[in-house]
């Protein structure tokens, strides 16, 4: 773009172009498979680094994007039970959680950088209780289908 004293000069080599001097925005859409898989490769951005915290609850965890919707789902929740029903999903969906290990203080202290949404009932002791009552729910509800 060149810009002398009686105006401002554009310079288009090639494609289809047009001038909109009142246009507020500009917005190209792709049509078709191929455009759209070229579009999103340039667009795609790599995941970022996992955190200390999401690394130690990944012992738990089988694949990176489970842990991250996980992480996720906790940090949309606003009360404790929330938690628990999140635990509940995670403990019948992970190999590496039982039972037993999800009422363990060890891994329920490896949620709490996650669940910032929750202001009251953030002890280790509520999270048992609320997660136990999520699982034993989620068991009536699997064990009636």
């Amino acid at each position: 773009m060149e810009e002398d004293k009686n105006g401002i000069t554009f310079n288009i080599y090639g494609g289809s172009n047009q001038i909109l001097p009142n246009a507020t925005k500009a917005e190209q859409h792709f049509y078709g498979d191929q455009f759209a898989k070229e579009a999103l490769r340039k667009g795609a951005t790599a995941e970022p680094p996992l955190t200390d915290d999401e690394l130690r609850l990944l012992v738990y965890i089988e694949k990176e994007e489970s842990l991250r919707y996980y992480v996720a789902q906790l940090a949309v929740c606003k009360t404790a039970a929330e938690v628990g029903q999140v635990v509940a999903l995670m403990c019948e969906h992970e190999p590496g959680l039982t039972k037993e290990r999800i009422a363990k203080a060890e891994f329920i202290e490896k949620l709490v950088p996650f669940i910032t949404g929750v202001e009251k009932g953030r002890g280790i002791d509520n999270l048992r209780i609320q997660i136990d009552n999520a699982w034993q729910e989620r068991k009536r509800a699997l064990k009636d289908k």
